[in-house]
């Protein structure tokens, strides 16, 4: 007699069931896989923020003052006085042969030491602007005899984890003006983002062109220029104050600035309540004007700087303070301390954080 064997197998329904239950196990583990990549994303900015504020107080502590926000020889000027020339950094010449002393720089580059990146700040030519320094390389000791363009170097520090790895200049942040954009040549800059910058107070910092996004600039008003801009305003019992919209006013003014040199003893509001840097806006878009970035950690100006005059991720101008992470901003304090920011915080409050010698009591939000 022969004995027969069945086979069993899955049938189709049940092939099914499996299938919509593993699905469902996927969708309801997904959202916090992700999740937990993204808060250690957000701690990783944290640590980057952490780090470039004990560069900044090594830096500090060698040089008795901060590294200028930018340095810039050459100026122009508007109908309200004078900013920095835009061309300084972005002109193209032959190495070395600078008559007009261009230089153009950022704070970041004078940090570089104490960011572990002393060879590549040993790479950069003094002699040239930001534009020099990144169309010339120069050439590494043997044995890599390769060629270093150190100012379109990506420096991991620079990058918000959660936002980009570099500069994505033909990705997602194409549209961000880069010192390559408008200046003549054919060298594409591709790397050297940032996704930081130092605060400049909470006023008015940069001069603006509505029909020319090149024409861009850090103000560094004259004193009676800046004295023009001053108003009188009547506040709580008929109480009578000077103010200026502008981030070089004293109730205004912030850390960094151009060519400027602040002492630790300058911030007398205290350097746990006053924003030193912070994350910062990065729009994707061409138009309007007044809201496209640009980008560079070794471009002085609106690259590099942002002011506290607006609140945070308003979408309103290109020097917002803005971050990738949800409903946060992360902020480094005068202190070295970093904070996360809610974007709901009270703009009087917020402006407060951003200027560092005005005066009054600050409750930071917990």
């Amino acid at each position: 007699m022969v004995t027969r064997f069945r086979r069993r197998g899955f049938t189709l329904i049940e092939l099914l069931v499996v299938i919509a239950v593993i699905a469902l196990l996927v969708a309801l583990l997904l959202p916090a896989v992700q999740r937990a990549r993204e808060a250690a994303r957000r701690t990783s900015c944290q640590n980057n923020l952490k780090n470039l504020g004990l560069a900044l107080h090594n830096y500090h502590d060698t040089h008795r003052v901060l590294p200028p926000g930018q340095i810039n020889n050459t100026f122009q000027t508007d109908a309200v006085g004078r900013y920095a020339n835009p061309l300084e950094a972005r002109a193209t010449y032959v190495r070395g042969n600078n008559p007009f002393g261009y230089h153009g720089t950022s704070w970041m580059l004078h940090i570089l030491p104490m960011i572990d990146q002393g060879p590549l700040y040993n790479f950069w030519f003094f002699g040239d602007n930001v534009r020099g320094n990144g169309d010339f390389g120069v050439q590494s000791p043997p044995p890599d005899l390769t060629l270093v363009f150190a100012a379109r170097t990506d420096v991991k520090v620079f990058y918000c984890p959660s936002r980009r790895q570099t500069m994505e200049s033909t990705g997602r942040f194409q549209a961000c003006d880069r010192i390559d954009t408008a200046a003549p040549g054919n060298i594409l800059w591709t790397q050297g983002g940032n996704d930081y910058a130092g605060c400049t107070g909470c006023g008015i910092t940069f001069h603006d062109n509505v029909a020319d996004y090149t024409d861009r600039q850090t103000y560094s008003l004259l004193p009676a220029q800046l004295n023009a801009t001053v108003v009188v305003l009547t506040g709580v019992n008929n109480q009578q104050f000077s103010t200026s919209p502008y981030s070089q006013y004293p109730t205004n003014i912030g850390i960094f600035g151009m060519n400027s040199s602040t002492n630790f003893r300058d911030i007398t509001d205290g350097t746990t309540n006053v924003i030193m840097i912070s994350e910062r806006r990065l729009s994707t878009q061409l138009v309007p004007v007044i809201q496209r970035s640009s980008d560079g950690w070794a471009w002085g100006g609106p690259a590099t700087l942002f002011s506290c005059r607006n609140s945070p991720h308003q979408n309103l101008h290109y020097d917002e303070a803005d971050s990738p992470h949800d409903q946060i901003v992360q902020v480094c304090l005068a202190d070295g301390s970093v904070r996360n920011i809610s974007l709901n915080i009270d703009l009087r409050t917020w402006q407060n954080l951003g200027n560092m010698a005005q005066g009054s009591p600050i409750s930071l939000p917990q």
